[in-house]
Formats: structure tokens, sequence, C-alpha cells
């Protein structure tokens, strides 16, 4: 019921944006079937094909990019031909609102297109991944970064995915961003090289963004469990009840996310790509059929 509501909840307000979006892999059977339910649902996913008498406009598009300036007209087609680069120039040329894709190619493949053609938003500067967990039993819902894209973010890239993070985890849940730069150490408790990249993370995050609740470098337990935090940060910002989980790296953020996936059985949505200019999402190349509703209805919300 707690899951219903959440969904539900993202699926009205979806449906009030009126956004279009573009899934390109139509060759796919989970693709086809998951267009079907999102059409019932209210969602409008326009067919690729549909675009076809706009290849004029797409391939000026090409030309002003840097990347294929000096293409020939024949690779400017073979290139749109591709379906996935096509609906990525079609929402660059803001004739559809997000494209979600993914299911029949590796997420590299997506986000390099995706920086390419769409471009990646100045207040970001880079591009960056969530994870978005809800429990099963409760209406608990937590915010995981960077968990698909950089594998050893620097500290300002720390910072910026958090914000970037806490952006998201605001619009889908509409509750207060609660940020833990995640470490194992807690408030000075260890000193080693990889805590001090976490602590410059925090240093550079609460001068850009003081606005947003945060604390680091903490352990995991000790920002999410009040007890265990009155035990080990009496001083705690959080008190242990954080709700962005901001990893040192990838390694820590893909473990995490698939651990409290696997073993904790909470619902894992994503990688969400954050820091690009319109909404794109990657889709696992396993993904079921609700999983691609539920990503192309989070893609609406954000238009």
């Amino acid at each position: 019921m707690v899951k219903n509501t959440f969904l539900n909840n993202l699926l009205s307000t979806a449906k009030s944006k009126k956004a279009s979006i573009l899934l390109p892999e139509i060759s796919d059977p989970r693709i086809k079937e998951a267009i079907i339910k999102l059409k019932e649902k209210g969602i409008n996913i326009p067919n690729i094909n549909d675009f076809d008498c706009n290849n004029d406009k797409y391939i000026n598009f090409l030309l002003s990019k840097k990347f294929s300036a000096n293409w020939p007209y024949e690779e400017l087609i073979n290139y749109l031909d591709k379906p996935i680069n096509k609906a990525l120039v079609i929402l660059a040329c803001n004739d559809v609102d997000g494209v979600v894709a993914g299911c029949t190619v590796p997420t590299s493949d997506i986000i390099r297109a995706a920086i390419r053609i769409v471009g990646v938003n100045k207040n970001s500067k880079w591009v960056s991944s969530i994870f978005i967990l809800q429990s099963p039993l409760t209406s608990r819902i937590l915010t995981y970064g960077d968990c698909a894209v950089i594998p050893e973010p620097n500290s300002e890239q720390l910072a910026y995915i958090a914000k970037d993070a806490s952006y998201f985890h605001k619009l889908l849940t509409n509750n207060t961003p609660k940020v833990a730069f995640l470490s194992f150490s807690t408030n000075g408790s260890a000193n080693h090289y990889r805590i001090d990249k976490v602590r410059e993370a925090v240093q550079i995050f609460s001068k850009k963004f003081p606005n947003i609740i945060h604390e680091g470098e903490i352990q995991f337990d000790a920002a999410i469990s009040p007890e265990i935090s009155k035990n080990k940060n009496k001083d705690s910002i959080l008190k242990g009840e954080a709700n962005v989980f901001i990893f040192p790296n990838l390694d820590a953020g893909n473990i995490s996310y698939k651990i409290t996936n696997q073993l904790a059985g909470y619902s894992a949505w994503g990688p969400l790509l954050q820091g690009l200019n319109k909404p794109v999402h990657d889709l696992s190349r396993s993904c079921t059929i609700d999983e691609i509703v539920n990503i192309a209805t989070i893609t609406a919300l954000q238009s």
C-alpha cells in the first residue's frame, strides 16, 4: 500500500506536467508493453517514427555540434538512423520533454551520447547518477549517489553529486533532503587520505549549498539510526535521519544499493542520470516492464 501511494502520487504529478517522453527502443517487447501501460496511465509517449519529416532540422542541429561538424551527409544520416541518437537529437531540439533508453545498449553508450547531444548543465558540471530506494514495509524512501557513473569522484564532484541528488530527492518525495557524506569515519574518529577527500567535499558543499541540511564525514549507521547517532555523534545535525547518502566512490555506492535491494528488499529505481541539460534516463538491460514505466513516469515529472 505504501508503495502504491508513492507511485500514485508520482503518476498524478507527472500527468499534470503533460510532458512527452520518448522510448526509442521500440523493437524491444518490454518497451512495447511499457508504452501501452504508460499511455493507459495518461503519459504522452510519441512514436519516434512520427518525427521522420523533421530530418533536415535534426541534421542541421548535428552540424552545429563540434563532434559532427565535418561529417559527410551520409554519416549524419547513419547517425540519425540509430533510434537512441535520434531520440536525443529530438529532445535537444525541444520536440519532446525527455528520453528513456538503454535496455538494448550499455549505460556508457547512453551517457556518452547524452553528453554529446544534450550537454551537461553548467550548474552541475558533471553527469552522475542516483538510485531511489523504497522500503517494502514503511514510507521510507532513500536516495543513493553516485552508484553508476563516476568511479572515483574528487571532492568537488562529490559536492555536486550531493547537490543534484538533493534536488532529485525533493522533487520525487517532497521531503526535505538530509544529506550524509559517507565514510568509514564519523566526525574525526579516524584519519586517512580517503576520509580527507570526503571532509573536503563537505567543506565545498557547506560553502556552495549552505541551505541544504548535511553532515560528514559520517558512517552509515550513525547517519540512519537515531539511537546509534546519539552514541557515536552526540552533536549530530542529522540525528540519524539522513535520507540522501553520498558514497565516496562507485564501489561503495554500487555495492550498497544492491545490498539494500537484495537483503533488505527495498525497491531500487535507477540509475537516474543527473547533471544533463534535459531529462535523460538509463535503463538496465535486465529491466522489467514496471521499471520502465516507473522511470518514464519520473522523467515526465522532471519536465
